[in-house]
């Protein structure tokens, strides 16, 4: 009997720890339930405020970059509300509190900058102008086929901001060049009209290097009705001409 009731309690204990420690069982223990339900995701919103607002430090370069900021702001207040919804589920909390944090200072500080920048950069003496200004529209043109406003333009004393267009060869140095309005045309080899290019004579001892930044420039503005020859095969004549002699 003693023998029996021994066996029966072996067998019991192996039994028991069969079912504890078989890893193919299709019931899982409590270990695995506590992991699972303490499991949370990082949110891809905070993730992208975060970014967004480092990015945005380059705001201070370009206005054009002022939308970074504000997406990182977006993203931030996403990831917020999201987090509040679900806060078992969802972390990141801190990189969408920096997001915030940090693309606010940019948006407030560039754009501070850039106000301040817009109202002190004319000189004395000098209107500003735009390309678009420039460009044929429904203002009018006079008896050559010129837009009124550049008619009216030739021989005043303007101030105008552009990109220079990359010359062929030569990249330093430059006492002439061609300046346009948009990015695209500068940079990434935009084909742009014969009205929305200027071409610009330094007068003084400055010089332009190429580069990707904004440039202004303030001079005698000359329209050209026969149009003047270029250096630039892309572009082989040009309208609009600026006899420089003020260049930041």
């Amino acid at each position: 009997m003693l023998e029996l009731n021994f066996a029966t309690s072996m067998n019991d204990a192996m039994s028991d720890t069969m079912i504890k420690e078989n890893p193919f069982s299709s019931q899982p223990t409590t270990s695995a339930f506590t992991e699972e339900s303490t499991y949370q995701a990082v949110c891809k919103s905070a993730v992208a405020s975060a970014i967004f607002a480092v990015l945005g430090l380059s705001a201070f370069l370009a206005q054009m970059f002022m939308l970074l900021p504000i997406l990182g702001i977006v993203f931030a207040l996403l990831a917020l509300k999201a987090i509040r919804a679900y806060p078992d589920e969802l972390v990141g909390k801190g990189a969408a509190k920096f997001g915030l944090l940090l693309s606010a200072v940019c948006l407030i500080g560039s754009g501070a900058m850039h106000s301040f920048i817009y109202a002190t950069e004319v000189p004395e003496g000098y209107r500003r102008i735009s390309f678009a200004e420039l460009k044929p529209s429904s203002r009018g043109t006079d008896a050559q086929g010129f837009p009124k406003r550049a008619a009216e333009l030739d021989g005043e004393k303007v101030f105008i901001k552009g990109y220079v267009r990359p010359p062929s060869g030569k990249q330093y140095g430059l006492k002439s060049f061609i300046m346009v309005g948009d990015f695209g045309d500068c940079c990434f080899g935009g084909d742009p009209a014969i009205t929305d290019v200027v071409a610009i004579k330094i007068q003084s001892d400055d010089t332009v290097n190429y580069g990707y930044g904004l440039r202004r420039i303030g001079g005698t503005f000359r329209l050209n009705p026969s149009t003047a020859a270029s250096d630039e095969e892309e572009i082989p004549r040009v309208f609009y001409e600026i006899e420089a002699d003020h260049v930041r």
